[in-house]
C-alpha cells in the first residue's frame, strides 16, 4: 500500500473516491486525493473502474431490466456490500 508523507494511503483514497468524483471533498482534501491518484497507478486504475461502472450503470432503465432487479441493484449500491 502506498502512503504519502501526509499519511493519505491507498485505503484512505479508495474510501474517498465517490466523494472525489462528486466534488464533495474540501479543496485541500481533494488536492491530496488528486496528488495520490497521480502517483499511484493502482488507485488510478480503481478510479477508472469506478468511472466505467458508473457509466455502465447509468444507462440502465426500467425498460431494459425488470424493475425488481433494477431496484435491488440500486439499493445494493446505496447500502454497500453485505458483510
Amino acid at each position: 500500500m502506498e502512503r504519502a508523507a501526509d499519511g493519505l494511503g491507498c485505503d484512505d483514497v479508495l474510501g474517498l473516491l465517490t466523494d472525489y468524483l462528486e466534488a464533495a471533498l474540501p479543496a485541500g482534501r481533494r488536492r491530496l486525493v488528486a496528488d495520490h491518484l497521480g502517483a499511484c497507478p493502482a488507485c488510478w486504475e480503481r478510479l477508472a473502474q469506478l468511472i466505467a461502472t458508473i457509466a455502465a450503470l447509468g444507462c440502465l432503465r426500467d425498460d431494459v431490466m425488470p424493475a425488481p432487479v433494477l431496484a435491488a441493484l440500486r439499493a445494493s449500491f446505496r447500502t454497500g456490500p453485505s458483510s
